[in-house]
């Protein structure tokens, strides 16, 4: 009797060590996170001496309804027209995103438009002509369904002269909308943001968007034949990560209101598990190991919450050990959110904090488990994974 005891003692204990041992990790991990946005510098003077050419780069597959709204923000930039080549990449859309590009293309002579070769696919493929088609050193990549502030472009340019960087970072944020599906977006998008900025200024690089970067031609070139071209998507995270990896040192995120932009929620369930399905898919050819260790340190942490609130079912203290997890990750994740939400005046939406951490454990748990057991699609197309 005393043996078996002994042996339900002993196997609670592993529970419990693997339990503060993800927990004391994830603390730090994301602390050090916490500390690099903190220690990010807020940049937001203007320079009236604008001489920087920049391409801005738009990557678009069946968007006729998205590219009027951007092409609108974009031509109505707060910075010269004259200074701004605007280039169009079409992947193959089969609905009137054409006819939108070259109708503003023939009112504005600094838009161009470019469809790629029926042989190549995916919006890797169309960054990478667009960047083969662009004229001058600076370029700046969004998509068609994001709205950039109008001082974006000035915002960019103005820290790119100001700093040598060599790549840079800008903050993307979900518009805001109604309904608790939305919230979580939100908050979730605030997560990755801040965890973008705060990796890259700590010097251990994990992620950044395409909808809000930039980066030089001559640092792209070093590293195109790096990329990942066998992995339709991924464009944004693959060409930091090489980057990093060349030691190219100016890698930056840049904190400043002005430079966001915005994009939309996805409208339902089922595209926004698709997306976060693509997202994660993309860890498995991770060769960073900043970027590995947090991806699987996130899983980890969160499925072992799970695991254990469903043996708590059975054995109460596996309830035990999933509440010191999530206490733990509540100790600094909602620090960390409320500095960041707060920086970008949107401290309201923490309300929602305690039900959307509880939501998210499951939510990561699921998505990360699907994204290596079932395929993706993207606007009627399978992604290459």
């Amino acid at each position: 009797m005393k043996s078996v005891v002994a042996n339900d003692f002993e196997s609670m204990l592993i529970f419990w060590i693997i339990g503060f041992i993800l927990a004391g990790a994830y603390i730090f991990w994301i602390g050090l996170f916490f500390y690099g946005w903190t220690r990010t510098p807020c940049r937001s003077g203007y320079s009236k001496n604008y001489r920087t050419n920049v391409s801005i780069l738009i990557p678009v597959r069946n968007e006729e309804a998205s590219l009027i709204r951007l092409l609108g923000s974009l031509t109505d930039q707060d910075y010269p027209q004259n200074l701004i080549e605007i280039i169009i990449i079409d992947d193959h859309s089969t609905d009137l995103t054409s006819d939108v590009a070259k109708y503003y293309k023939w009112r504005h002579g600094n838009i161009r438009y470019i469809k790629l070769d029926d042989e190549v696919e995916g919006k890797k493929a169309a960054l990478g002509q667009g960047v083969i088609a662009s004229r001058f050193p600076v370029i700046l990549t969004t998509d068609a369904d994001c709205i950039p502030s109008r001082q974006w472009v000035k915002s960019m340019v103005e820290c790119f002269d100001n700093t040598g960087a060599d790549l840079l970072a800008g903050p993307v944020i979900i518009e805001t909308g109604r309904g608790f599906f939305d919230k979580f977006q939100r908050l979730e998008y605030f997560s990755l943001l801040g965890s973008s900025a705060g990796s890259l200024n700590t010097g251990h690089p994990v992620m950044c968007s395409s909808a809000n970067l930039g980066f030089r031609r001559d640092a792209y070139d070093l590293v195109s034949q790096q990329n990942k071209q066998k992995i339709s998507s991924g464009d944004d995270v693959f060409m930091l990560l090489a980057m990093h990896k060349r030691g190219v040192k100016n890698l930056m995120f840049l904190k400043n209101h002005k430079a966001i932009v915005r994009t939309k929620a996805e409208p339902g369930l089922d595209d926004f598990i698709n997306q976060r399905k693509r997202w994660a898919s993309k860890s498995r050819h991770y060769n960073s190991a900043a970027s590995v260790f947090t991806a699987l340190l996130v899983f980890l942490i969160n499925f072992y919450v799970v695991a254990c609130l469903f043996a708590g079912l059975f054995v109460f203290p596996f309830v035990q050990i999933a509440g010191l997890l999530l206490i733990s990750k509540s100790i600094i994740d909602f620090p960390f959110l409320w500095s960041v939400t707060n920086y970008f005046g949107e401290r309201k939406i923490m309300k929602y904090f305690p039900i959307i951490q509880i939501l998210y454990i499951f939510y990561i748990s699921f998505t990360a488990i699907a994204a290596f057991t079932s395929i993706s699609d993207w606007k009627g197309r399978i992604v290459k994974n």
